[in-house]
């Protein structure tokens, strides 16, 4: 009894901790949200995004969600969608692509200064992740219209039912619902990724993944560190790859392409899990957007291997 009390204590205290400078975030935006619906301004607001969400397939409002998470982090983008789901409604197929798109660009300031202080250019990966999320997005949009897949209402069930014109106390108390449940789905995440490190899962995907970095250009000294970041974070890798650069044990070209593929699939099971919980399908939260990254990845390692290191430098890389 001891033991599992022991081995529980860390991730609660964790939770706890994570969660208290989580609502310092979430509360203030959940606020501005709701009396930006009650003002009418959410509407003023989403017509500039309308251009960029209509070739993805998404209402306006998908827009304030998305550059949310973009400027914030994911749990920000995730209390956004809470707030403007009963405003904007959508399908599976449309939870899913915003997750997916999510998941590539979000936490910019934060983590783009970790991806430039390790070398890469920073307009050059910040265009990655941002023209990147929003062509996956319309790649998914059009073939889950083409196939007429996960077209039912979306539902988080874990959420409370908030009508769109919910007066201030029903939405107050929903909102609170709603927080609460977040705790436990962080919770249960940190609990999840615990079991799984305790199982080896994640050396097993680690294993199972490396080979495929190195048809992507990523040589054998960078594989290791890069596959840190696809599990754990482009925070955890980023910071290790800086540390290398620094000691000279990796090429520019290495570190550029090992950044590159992060900055478009990172952190494979926490975020993904957290964004799955929302109701978005796996097919495109974690399968597509892999091959997805692999693909873009490909196609990068090649055009670096032809660059002129003068160019390269240029465009794409700076000394750390």
């Amino acid at each position: 009894m001891n033991r599992l009390y022991n081995w529980i204590k860390k991730p609660v205290l964790d939770t706890v901790t994570l969660y208290w400078e989580l609502l310092k975030v979430m509360v203030p935006i959940m606020i501005v949200v709701r009396l930006g619906v009650e003002f009418g301004l959410i509407e003023h607001v989403s017509l500039i995004f309308t251009p960029f969400m209509d070739m993805v397939g998404l209402p306006p409002e998908a827009g304030i969600i998305w550059t949310t998470a973009m400027l914030v982090n994911i749990y920000a983008g995730m209390v956004t969608l809470v707030a403007l789901l009963p405003e904007a409604p959508m399908n599976v197929a449309q939870i899913t692509v915003l997750g997916s798109m999510i998941l590539i660009a979000h936490s910019l300031p934060i983590e783009q200064r970790i991806v430039q202080k390790a070398g890469p250019g920073l307009i050059a990966t910040t265009l990655l992740r941002i023209v990147g999320a929003l062509v996956y997005g319309a790649i998914l949009h059009q073939i889950y219209t083409a196939f007429n897949m996960l077209q039912e209402n979306a539902t988080i069930d874990w959420l409370p039912s908030t009508d769109a014109d919910a007066g201030w106390l029903q939405w107050t108390q929903d909102s609170v619902i709603s927080l609460f449940s977040i705790f436990w789905i962080i919770l249960i995440l940190i609990l999840a990724l615990k079991v799984l490190e305790l199982l080896k899962v994640t050396d097993l995907i680690s294993k199972a993944l490396s080979p495929i970095l190195g048809l992507m250009g990523i040589s054998d000294k960078a594989i290791p560190v890069t596959m840190i970041g696809v599990m754990l974070g482009l925070g955890y890798g980023g910071a290790l790859i800086l540390r290398e650069a620094r000691e000279g044990k990796m090429s520019p070209q290495d570190i550029f392409l090992s950044l590159s593929f992060m900055c478009l699939f990172h952190s494979m099971i926490e975020d993904t899990l957290l964004i799955f919980a929302l109701g978005a399908d796996l097919s495109g939260i974690l399968l597509g957007r892999f091959l997805f990254a692999f693909a873009v990845l490909f196609v990068l390692g090649q055009m670096v291997k032809r660059l002129p290191d003068q160019v390269f430098n240029r465009l794409l890389f700076r000394q750390a």
